[in-house]
């Protein structure tokens, strides 16, 4: 199991040793005295296990579910029953300065980022026992940690106070905001040096999940993907490509399993073990049957939004059959989506009103069973439950205690962003071709191969291609801002199951230019479960916490807020 994992219990104690991780808010994250940095940090031990505490930050979770997945949830993919993390409040757009949960994220994310910076202020105590070669592997991991977590703070909050060292309490009082253009600086060149120096991958025991050179190199091509520094993305992904390092995992479903842990398409994952750390997500995303809540649901419109095989939309394609909506669709729908007509763990999914038995396997004998989907007030409110996170195999007995890995960054993804990066430079050649048809070429997928397009065309293509590959690992908040999609997308009615009298009409929406689906008289047709708003003039930044101007009132606020 990997070191940082098996030293979590030393985080119990970390928050006195290193005065970081304690603290009620970012304008005190260290207390005015530190007794403990004056005798930490004196060996390699000591080192490694406060690279441990930070490493402990991608442990970032709400309710046991990784962040990135609440995240999804506050956008037009996934609907959010209940506002779990404060992600329905989110989506609805019905928050103030003062929403508790942007004060939340804030200050869990500055806590992460001044372990970091505690361990790299303090790491020289140790120069003079540890060799040259260990010394830089974790003074990269430290820098390429702390960049992950100023990735999201400036994605959610704009430019933020840029901290990369330990300040007083009075110093942080008068922290002022840091462009993000030159936070970007820092981070390119700290993961830079990151990539110059960790290895291709780490072998031997306790090593699972640490930063490589893949990692900061994706990492680089993320960041400098959202910020719209194409060149940068287009390099840093072609880096991870050239290396050889990793593949495809030629089984879609597999990665979000148990059998997809130490898969070759993952590039930054946390990893889990029962009896050591465990999360969640079955609880949040799983079926009524499983012992799961269904809290977070897929969203009618995602699903309409996959295409046919043929590669064209729903609303255009010849291989649409209204009457049997998820036969002939992209192969991605069915791995990543639980869809009436499947079996999942043994029991056929139905959600059809009337159909409250279903069937499932006892020991090879179909019998009928009561249907959970359908009796129960708290099933799925769409109709739809997701896929991805949840293996059978832990069903229903760990549902709280999964061990299957969350990957952060996978190869899929920096396919992707290398492809993304040379359409918008207009640099399109074969190696965009290539990168495209690799992701819809997994051999699970064959999704039409693209040889084509113009810029506008190869640009819709790889947002589709963002959408469906990506959906629920974390990336469609962002995708949705830096492209100015947030207010077409998110506006308007969050449709839940059909109401019963029109479960067997079956109308063909209209798809429109952002992937949203549109049904004639869709109230009368659906359950609207909630009403989403969004205004262009502030929304595409969360709000600066009101509690943190409070304490500091050279804090500025985002604009219209």
């Amino acid at each position: 199991m990997n070191r940082f994992i098996t030293h979590i219990k030393f985080l119990l104690v970390s928050c006195l040793l290193l005065a970081t991780a304690c603290s009620e808010d970012f304008l005190d994250k260290q207390p005015s005295d530190q007794p403990a940095n004056d005798t930490f940090f004196k060996s390699e031990t000591e080192l490694i296990l406060a690279l441990d505490g930070a490493y402990e930050g991608l442990y970032w979770e709400s309710a046991a579910t990784p962040y990135p997945i609440w995240f999804d949830s506050s956008t037009d993919i996934s609907f959010n029953r209940g506002d779990y993390a404060g992600m329905y409040t989110v989506q609805t757009s019905e928050f103030s300065t003062e929403t508790e949960t942007f004060y939340s994220i804030w200050s869990a994310l500055y806590t992460r980022i001044a372990r970091c910076n505690n361990l790299l202020a303090n790491m020289h105590k140790a120069q003079d026992v540890v060799s040259e070669e260990t010394y830089q592997l974790v003074e990269a991991q430290a820098k390429t940690l702390r960049a992950f977590f100023y990735m999201y703070l400036v994605n959610l909050y704009g430019d933020v106070p840029f901290v990369t060292n330990m300040i007083s309490l009075e110093d942080a009082r008068q922290a002022t905001r840091t462009s993000r253009a030159e936070i970007m600086e820092t981070l390119y060149a700290d993961l830079d040096f990151a990539a110059s120096v960790l290895p291709p991958s780490w072998s031997g025991d306790g090593n699972d999940g640490r930063i490589t050179r893949g990692a900061a190199n994706a990492l680089k091509a993320r960041i400098a993907l959202y910020e719209g520094d194409y060149r940068i993305a287009a390099d840093a992904a072609q880096e991870v490509i050239q290396s050889g390092e990793y593949t495809l995992n030629d089984n879609f479903s597999e990665l979000f399993t148990l059998a997809g842990k130490g898969s070759e398409e993952s590039i930054l994952h946390v990893p889990y073990l029962r009896g050591i750390k465990t999360n969640g997500i079955p609880r949040y995303l799983g079926l009524r049957t499983t012992q799961g809540w269904s809290i977070i649901v897929p969203t009618q419109n995602i699903v309409d939004f996959f295409q046919c095989t043929d590669g064209k939309h729903i609303d255009e394609s010849p291989l649409y059959n209204a009457e049997k909506p998820y036969e002939h669709r992209d192969p991605r729908l069915t791995h990543s989506i639980l869809t009436p007509g499947q079996w999942f763990d043994g029991l056929l999914f139905e959600n059809h009103p009337d159909s409250t038995t279903t069937l499932q396997d006892q020991g090879g004998q179909l019998v009928r069973v009561n249907n959970q989907e359908v009796t129960h007030a708290y099933a799925s409110f769409t109709g739809y439950v997701w896929k991805k996170y949840q293996d059978p195999i832990e069903l229903p007995q760990f549902t709280t205690q999964s061990e299957v890995d969350f990957i952060f960054i996978r190869y899929a993804e920096v396919l992707l962003t290398y492809a993304e990066a040379k359409i918008e430079l207009d640099e399109i050649d074969a190696s965009v071709f290539e990168a495209i048809n690799e992701v819809r070429g997994r051999k699970s997928v064959e999704m039409p191969t693209v040889t084509a397009g113009s810029q506008d065309e190869l640009r819709t293509l790889v947002r589709y291609e963002r959408t469906v590959e990506l959906a629920l690992e974390g990336t469609r908040l962002f995708d949705i801002r830096r492209w100015k999609y947030a207010e077409h997308v998110l506006p308007g009615n969050t449709l839940g199951r059909k109401k019963r009298e029109f479960y067997q009409r079956y109308p063909t929406p209209t798809i429109d230019e952002y992937g949203q689906s549109h049904y004639d008289n869709e109230d009368e047709l659906f359950n609207v479960i909630g009403v989403n708003t969004f205004d262009a003039s502030k929304n595409y930044l969360w709000p600066i916490p009101q509690k943190e101007r409070d304490l500091n009132d050279l804090l500025s606020q985002n604009p219209n807020y």
